[in-house]
């Protein structure tokens, strides 16, 4: 019985020291306007882990939304800070991506050397047309997927684009006008 108390302390030990990296993408609201600016904040936490490099590329619908910027605060590691790289973007007018971090060093970055602020990225797009968007981690296209600190797969976000207010009141204007019209009308 002492034998088996012993083992199981041990392994809820094992269970509490164990690292859980952590990744995710948050749009600024749920709900925009075309013609708005969507800003998504990338935050993460390490948990301890190290790495020689993060990556990550955000995916989403091209026909509804276009690139904005890209931002990324740096890693700091043991020899320094971690060398930012370019931050690109795609559009094909069907899908689009964004680069939201792209990050390496010669050193393995120490998680108390990790920058303590986050959002550590940020990506802004911009609404051009009404639709429910979904934005995903590319966690398959070769040299392009997801990796932060070992974790490569990470829940994305999602946000609906409504119609801008003029338009949606012109166009209830222009419901309620039609509604009248087609009445029939008794003498």
């Amino acid at each position: 019985m002492k034998r088996l108390l012993w083992v199981a302390l041990g392994m809820v030990a094992i269970a509490a020291g164990a690292n859980a990296t952590t990744l995710s993408v948050s749009p600024d609201k749920l709900t925009y306007a075309v013609g708005e600016t969507i800003t998504l904040s990338i935050s993460g936490d390490d948990e301890g882990a190290s790495a020689y490099g993060c990556f990550g590329r955000l995916l989403y619908r091209g026909d509804i939304i276009d690139n904005g910027t890209r931002t990324q605060k740096a890693v700091h590691g043991p020899s320094g800070y971690f060398t930012k790289g370019a931050l690109q973007a795609t559009d094909d007018g069907v899908n689009a991506s964004s680069d939201a971090f792209n990050q390496a060093s010669i050193a393995a970055a120490s998680p108390d050397n990790l920058p303590a602020e986050n959002p550590f990225a940020t990506v802004t797009l911009i609404a051009v047309a009404v639709g429910f968007v979904n934005v995903n981690w590319d966690t398959s296209t070769p040299g392009y997927q997801l990796d932060y600190f070992g974790l490569t797969n990470a829940p994305g976000t999602s946000f609906t684009i409504v119609p801008e207010p003029a338009t949606a009141a012109l166009l209830g204007l222009g419901l309620l006008l039609l509604g009248a019209l087609g009445r029939p009308r008794h003498v």
